[in-house]
């Protein structure tokens, strides 16, 4: 992202030429800026809990300035003033549509995870090899059965003895407490449900979580250095079958997914220790 924002940098300083010419769009950047964070500082004053007569009053004042310089820069429009608005909305139409395209596949996927008691039902009455040591599935939901695991055992037909699924929740703090860090959930056939709750100015430092996860007596025995890490490599195929979103956006969405970051370095697990399963999904 920074060598894009760089490249953009210098592209739009040669296409314009002069410092001049990039009055008009430096103008309606920074009003709208302005304006459009008021607006958020509102919101989150609101989301907080903040007496909404006061948080209109002081915000709404400050708006109706920005909005005045918004107003005036507004007559710079044709002569670079579109640059910003062009390149805010294409930007704001990239992440729609991831979003949504997200929203759709963990729609798909949702349909596609088996239940908890179903998998485990399913466990025993087929009786897989259980092979030694434990393996740790990472899932985006804390419920149900990750995809990758069900994929694994119905072709492979083993299971390791002690499996872990781990997912990585944010809370709605900066940071978490070590001794709030980890929340074990017991699931059945050896297998236990690890959930790391991490703040929004923390990065996910999974490993540090499962060596803590580790000391807890249900998880005694497991070496973090010693487990296999599973992580799903999910390939997104458009379809019409699913309403939704168009499907250009749904093909554009899957080629912003498939150059997404690898799950196992956001993770810093090693990568001697990664095992991937491909899995397809339509959406």
């Amino acid at each position: 992202m920074n060598w894009l924002l760089a490249a953009g940098t210098l592209a739009a300083v040669l296409a314009f030429r002069s410092s001049d010419a990039l009055g008009g769009a430096y103008g309606i950047a920074v009003s709208m800026l302005m304006a459009v964070t008021t607006v958020l500082a509102a919101l989150v004053a609101l989301k907080w809990g903040y007496n909404p007569l006061m948080v209109a009053a002081v915000n709404g004042f400050f708006l109706v300035i920005e909005l005045i310089f918004v107003a005036a820069n507004m007559t710079k429009l044709i002569d670079g003033g579109w640059f910003p608005l062009f390149m805010a909305g294409v930007i704001a139409f990239l992440m729609l549509t991831w979003r949504t395209g997200w929203q759709l596949l963990e729609h798909q996927r949702s349909k596609l995870r088996q239940r908890e008691d179903e998998f485990i039902e399913w466990v025993l009455a087929s009786s897989p090899i259980r092979l030694p040591g434990a393996a740790a599935i990472f899932t985006a939901s804390s419920t149900g059965i990750p995809l990758a695991l069900t994929h694994h055992l119905r072709h492979n037909r083993v299971l390791h003895e002690r499996v872990l699924l781990i997912a990585s929740i944010s809370v709605d703090v900066p940071r978490v407490e070590p001794d709030q860090r980890v929340k074990l959930v017991p699931v059945g056939a050896g297998i236990t449900r690890v959930l790391f709750h991490f703040g929004f100015m923390e990065t996910p430092d999974v490993m540090a979580g499962l060596k803590l996860a580790c000391l807890e007596p249900e998880l005694s025995g497991i070496d973090p250095h010693n487990i296999t890490y599973y992580f799903r490599r999910v390939m997104v195929i458009p379809s019409n079958k699913v309403s939704g979103m168009a499907i250009w956006r749904k093909s554009l969405f899957a080629a912003m997914h498939l150059n997404a970051n690898l799950p196992a370095a956001y993770f810093g697990v090693p990568v001697a220790q990664v095992v991937e399963v491909g899995l397809e999904v339509e959406i």
